[in-house]
């Protein structure tokens, strides 16, 4: 790890940023980030209904960050520029009303699916946690389907679940 000298501060040798400079610049560039952030949800999206694993779903979660951080910057620098905004070519406003429609659709798809995707997830985890506690529940011996007859008795281990595996090591 480096040290840094707190007392004297010294200028970035990072490079600057290449962000626009101007108005039409941000909105260009916009345009294309909301373009290319719009195809990634769409390809987000049908990993989801593919059932990727999580590994690919977690890559395409990291590939999506720095576009984002990028738009919410460069949509915040284009929205202050009032003046620059209003200065704005026809054919400029129209590609970003376009590209702006298509990121909510996309966004929209998304959040669908993995809405959907959540709820099938918590339908199934649901589905085995109540057969698991049905399962716990049950005071009849693990093997066969006759009743237990009335003079046997059968008691309950007086620990772990009442499973197989609990009358096996009692036998």
């Amino acid at each position: 790890m480096d040290k840094v000298d707190v007392r004297f501060p010294q200028p970035s040798k990072a490079p600057a940023a290449n962000l626009p400079k101007n108005a039409e610049e941000r909105a260009i560039a916009l345009v294309e980030l909301m373009n290319r952030l719009s195809a990634h949800l769409a390809r987000e999206t049908e990993a989801v209904m593919r059932h990727c694993t999580s590994a690919e779903l977690a890559r395409l979660g990291r590939e999506k960050q720095p576009m984002t951080l990028v738009y919410e910057e460069v949509s915040r620098l284009l929205r202050v520029d009032r003046e620059g905004m209003a200065a704005l070519p026809d054919e400029t406003k129209a590609a970003l009303r376009e590209a702006t429609r298509g990121l909510y659709e996309a966004s929209a798809a998304n959040a669908d699916a993995l809405r959907r995707n959540s709820a099938a997830q918590k339908i199934l985890v649901d589905t085995v946690v109540g057969a698991i506690n049905r399962a716990r529940q049950t005071t009849t011996p693990a093997y066969g389907t006759a009743p237990v007859p009335p003079r046997a008795t059968y008691v309950t281990p007086s620990h772990g679940p009442s499973t197989s595996a609990t009358l096996n090591t009692r036998l």
